[in-house]
């Protein structure tokens, strides 16, 4: 009896030691914190610490677990593996600090050499026209001689099926059954040299990368194109949503073309949903029949609001109303009217009344236009105060995404504006009336991945004004008009690099603007240029480390200037892990630098002013919410000794710094 008691319970105990983990057994006893992770690099060290710590589990867990440990060493073999240090070994040895009640532990890698492409080769397209091959052949991603990176092979490959996607070859795909090396079965063949041939330094550390595709052989083409509109209360014609198409029936299939239909689509407000798809495909005849399935918004909308905004570089906090039909007479447009306050302080606040009207539809679906009127009433300071009825017709032209410029914008301004000033500050205000109107053109590049937070990408924007023409033909006829005359050049450069092996999780952003208003003209009507025309310096979008509008090589800086140069780097990383209730917080750290001049003729390199400092965003639905310290580094203005924030510790936290407040990242 006693023998099968002993046997029931070893039994017993070696299932337990068997099923339970290392996190039940420390529970028992202690549970042990992360302590410090380290990597040990021998001979070659190609990432940094930071790169690495953004892959791993265990720095954002507080507590230590030997499965996370394993699945980290999995996920530093891979990432080697895929950035082509095929022969990389990587171990761990782990410490216990009973102290701290902390395992710290170390990651020994040894990279070896880095495998580069001695040959890629697409398999599949020996029949493609001529000018099919030179397109994929142009603007490679990866090449024969580059570093091995599956990330760049697989946007190869997509990149590829793209293009025959846009060609009428709708079953291009990879080859899966073919893939016998990947064992992903992405159709991607990756060979390796044998160790004989690597014996030759032409062969040594190279591999060979294959991708085949199939369904390049049968070209097909659109078919009948048929509308649906679910529950057409508003009566939204069909022809409306007709002309949006990008294709027609008989072009040649392309996936960008679907794309852009409902790109097109996406411009009318009373759209909620529009998708192209297909929906019967006759293979015999090369021919595919497509469904646009739309369905509607409300047309009438009353929608309340709060909000933040930038004006001259001041923050102010806003709240209003708007009434919006959304298809205004038919066609897809749109008439809003709005009513908005705006406060920044009790000198500085605004009241508007706007309207607008949007035409989603002009001449054809790559152009829009929007007629705004606006009557404001802005109190920019203590001692000037403006009456402003704006006018703007705005057209809008997409042009391409495979140009360098994706957007062309073309603006018409009209302006009238009462300007109420005290000179001397004893309460006594003159008034000046004047016009202003401004023909603009800017064109715009953007790749970049988001609109409130991007990761990676380019933003520039290049304009020209020329401001004066309509009010001097009008003062032929009547020479007690005021206006202005100047051109205007601004250019804004933004670039993004995602850190963190396009986890968006560490982002490294820099900004450079550069503008000039160059006045010209010589009368007794021309006027120079008003404040609300002008550059400004200091606040949450430029300098930091100066409140707003207090930057400037200017005698009055509210007053703003013509010469604009500014820009910003930032590191922008998030520290918490994806399941953390923080995981939307960011922190950022940054440097700021530029200045405003009364012209260009007075700019100097060292009168360019520096900020540095740090702050927080946290990623909400209506974009990051953001706070920033900020440090005046360098004051060109200060005195001599204390031009340097180390300089003058003692002053730091009294005229060096500024908090500043903002919806939506600085640039």
């Amino acid at each position: 009896m006693l023998p099968a008691i002993l046997k029931l319970f070893f039994l017993i105990t070696v299932i337990f030691l068997l099923f339970t983990s290392d996190d039940v057994l420390y529970s028992q006893e202690v549970k042990y914190e992360t302590g410090d992770l380290k990597f040990e690099f021998r001979k070659t060290e190609s990432f940094t610490d930071a790169a690495l710590l953004d892959i791993l589990l265990l720095p954002r867990e507080k507590f230590f677990n030997r499965i996370n440990l394993e699945e980290d060493l999995q996920r530093l073999n891979k990432f080697y593996f895929d950035n082509g240090f095929f022969d990389a070994i990587i171990d761990t040895s782990t410490s216990v600090d009973k102290d701290d009640n902390e395992i710290d532990v170390k990651f020994i890698i040894i990279e070896k050499p880095q495998y580069n492409i001695k040959e890629i080769t697409f398999h599949g397209l020996d029949k493609l026209p001529a000018e099919i091959t030179n397109e994929i052949n142009n603007n490679k991603v990866i090449e024969a001689g580059s570093p091995y990176n599956k990330n760049k092979i697989n946007l190869e490959r997509d990149r590829i099926i793209d293009i025959l996607l846009n060609h009428g070859y709708y079953y291009a795909q990879i080859d899966t059954g073919r893939s016998k090396i990947d064992s992903s079965r992405t159709g991607i063949i990756i060979g390796k040299y044998s160790d004989e041939m690597q014996q030759n330094p032409e062969y040594k550390n190279k591999v060979l990368v294959g991708i085949r595709f199939i369904g390049t052989n049968d070209v097909f083409r659109f078919g009948k194109i048929k509308i649906k509109i679910e529950n057409n209360k508003y009566d939204i014609k069909k022809n409306v949503i007709q002309r949006e198409m990008a294709f027609k029936e008989g072009d040649i299939f392309s996936k960008s073309k679907i794309l852009e239909s409902e790109k097109n689509l996406s411009k009318h407000a009373i759209i909620q949903l529009g998708r192209v798809v297909p929906v019967t495909i006759y293979r015999n005849l090369k021919i595919i029949d497509m469904d646009v399935n739309i369905t509607l918004n409300k047309k009438y909308e009353i929608t309340p609001s709060i909000f933040t905004s930038y004006q001259t570089n001041r923050l102010f906090l806003g709240t209003g109303i708007e009434y919006k039909d959304k298809d205004f007479f038919g066609g897809g447009r749109v008439f809003s009217i709005s009513a908005e306050g705006q406060y920044n302080s009790t000198y500085i606040n605004a009241l508007i009344l706007k309207l607008s009207l949007f035409q989603p539809f002009l001449f054809n679906n790559n152009i829009t236009a929007t007629y705004t009127p606006e009557l404001g009433f802005l109190n920019l300071t203590k001692q000037l105060q403006y009456l402003v009825w704006k006018n703007l017709l705005r057209t809008t032209y997409f042009i391409a995404d495979y140009t360098f410029y994706n957007n062309a914008f073309s603006d018409i301004t009209f302006d009238y504006l009462k300007l109420k000033f005290d000179v001397l500050g004893n309460g006594v205000y003159d008034n000046l009336y004047l016009v202003n109107s401004i023909l603009g053109l800017t064109l715009v590049h953007n790749n970049t991945n988001n609109l409130f937070n991007p990761s990676k990408g380019f933003y520039h924007s290049i304009t020209f004004e020329s401001a004066g023409n309509i009010p001097r033909l009008i003062n032929i006829f009547n020479k007690s008009l005021n206006y202005s005359q100047y051109y205007k050049l601004n250019t804004v450069n933004s670039f993004y690099f995602d850190i963190s092996g396009d986890r968006q999780t560490s982002i490294v952003a820099t900004n450079f603007e550069i503008g000039d208003i160059i006045e010209y003209g010589k009368s007794e009507n021309i006027i120079p240029v008003t404040s609300i025309y002008k550059y400004f310096m200091g606040g949450g979008n430029s300098l930091r480390g100066w409140r707003a509008q207090t930057g400037g090589i200017l005698d009055k800086p509210e007053e703003g200037g013509n010469f604009l140069v500014k820009g910003s780097l930032e590191w922008r990383r998030k520290p918490f892990p994806q399941r953390s209730f923080f995981y939307p917080v960011w922190g950022v750290v940054f440097l700021d630098y530029g200045n405003v001049w009364e012209t260009d003729r007075y700019f100097k390199l060292n009168q360019v002013a520096l900020s540095c400092g740090f702050g927080i965003r946290y990623d909400s639905f209506i974009g990051p919410i953001r706070v920033d310290l900020g440090f005046k580094l360098y004051d060109p203005l200060a005195a001599n000794g204390e031009k340097w924030l180390w300089q003058k510790p003692s002053a730091i936290f009294k005229n060096k710094y500024a908090i500043q407040f903002g919806l939506g990242n600085a640039f």
